[in-house]
C-alpha cells in the first residue's frame, strides 16, 4: 500500500470513528462557531454515519465530474483557504463533523484528497453495514430468471447479507461473467475457456 493510501485510509477511519461516536456538548444552549447561532438542545441536529457520508459523497462528486473543480482544488497556485471558501459557499449546509474535516485538511494542505477520503469512508460505511460491493462484468445482458440465484450465490461467496453489484458490459470476454470481489477474481468467461486451450 503506497503511503498516499495509507493517509487516506488513516484520514477516512478515524473520522469514521469520531462521528460514529459523535456526541453534542451537555448544555442546553450551544454556541455553534460555524452557523454562528445559539440552538436550544431540542434543536441542535447530531449527524449520523450516514448522513456524513451523502455528504462526503457529493463533494467527492462536484470535484470529480467537475474538470474546472478538480483542477482548482489540485491547483497549487490557490491557497487552502480559499479552496475552503469555495468549498463552504458550494456547499453551506454541510454537517459539522464534515466542514471540521475540511478544516483539518485545509491545516495540513490535503483538500485535494476528498475524493478519494470520501471513496474510503464509503467502502468503511458499507462494510459497517455488512453490504458488500461486487463487480460482476457480463458479455451480454442477464436474463431476469438468472437474479435469485446470482444474489445467492454472492451473498453466500461474499459472507454478507446485502450485496451492493455494479454491473459492466463487456462484449470481449465472449460469454459467461468475472465477478471481482476484494482482491479476489473469479473468471467465468468464455474467453478463459478459450485461452485454456491454446496454452
Amino acid at each position: 500500500m503506497s503511503f498516499s493510501k495509507k493517509i487516506v485510509n488513516t484520514y477516512a477511519k478515524s473520522f469514521f470513528v469520531n462521528v460514529k461516536t459523535f456526541q453534542p456538548k451537555e448544555e442546553t444552549r450551544v454556541y455553534f462557531e460555524i452557523s454562528e447561532i445559539y440552538l436550544p438542545r431540542e434543536l441542535q441536529f447530531t449527524p449520523d454515519i450516514y448522513i456524513v457520508g451523502e455528504e462526503l459523497t457529493v463533494l467527492r462528486a462536484a470535484i470529480i465530474s467537475s474538470q474546472g473543480m478538480n483542477e482548482f482544488i489540485h491547483n497549487p497556485t490557490y491557497s487552502e483557504k480559499q479552496k475552503l471558501k469555495i468549498l463552504l459557499a458550494i456547499f453551506p449546509g454541510l454537517t459539522i463533523p464534515v466542514k471540521s474535516l475540511l478544516r483539518i485538511l485545509t491545516e495540513r494542505s490535503s483538500l485535494s484528497l476528498i475524493p478519494e477520503i470520501a471513496a474510503e469512508y464509503e467502502k468503511i460505511l458499507l462494510d459497517f453495514k455488512g453490504t458488500k460491493n461486487v463487480k460482476l462484468t457480463v458479455a451480454s445482458i442477464l436474463e431476469e430468471n438468472y437474479g435469485p440465484l446470482l444474489l445467492k450465490t454472492l451473498k453466500k461467496l461474499t459472507n454478507s447479507t446485502t450485496v451492493l453489484l455494479n454491473v459492466f458490459h463487456s462484449p470481449k470476454i465472449l460469454g459467461g461473467f468475472i465477478i471481482e470481489y476484494k482482491s479476489r477474481l473469479i473468471d467465468l468467461s468464455l474467453l478463459k475457456e478459450l485461452s485454456l486451450l491454446f496454452i
